[in-house]
């Protein structure tokens, strides 16, 4: 009976201090910070339109921005919709109040000759990501 009376007392113990054990460890580990993000006025606005083009011309066109943030921005990554969109930024920060480019290629070689509509999303420390909208005509070459 005393051995049973032991056994119980030290399982509740056991038992009892095991969720503050684990709370303790779960507190040391270090949390993941908020990322600080900034904002991004787009000089050239966020869409473009080609108008009429032919084949065998890529065509290119700068989104132009601005970060009137208070910390710099960086780009992770800029993501496009289809293989016949190419992108070129720098990778370094654009620091608060400079000027920037993203440049965005379109070349739709060997396609439908029509309309087009093409996206292009820009990743980084923003709020929310920035989607950059092309389109056009594409015809074939003469």
């Amino acid at each position: 009976m005393k051995k049973l009376l032991l056994f119980s007392l030290l399982s509740l113990i056991i038992f009892s201090c095991g969720p503050q054990m684990r709370k303790q460890e779960q507190s040391s580990k270090p949390q993941p910070q908020p990322r600080v993000t900034t904002q991004l006025e787009w000089l050239t606005g966020t869409q473009h339109d080609f108008g009429v083009y032919v084949e065998r011309e890529p065509k290119d066109f700068d989104f132009v921005f601005r970060n009137v943030g208070k910390v710099p921005f960086v780009i992770d990554s800029v993501v496009t919709a289809c293989g016949c969109t190419q992108t070129q930024y720098k990778k370094s920060p654009v620091q608060p109040g400079d000027v920037d480019t993203i440049r965005v290629v379109y070349s739709g070689n060997g396609f439908v000759p029509g309309y087009f509509h093409q996206t292009c999303t820009v990743f980084g420390n923003i709020s929310a990501p920035v989607e950059l909208k092309l389109k056009g005509v594409f015809d074939h070459a003469e």
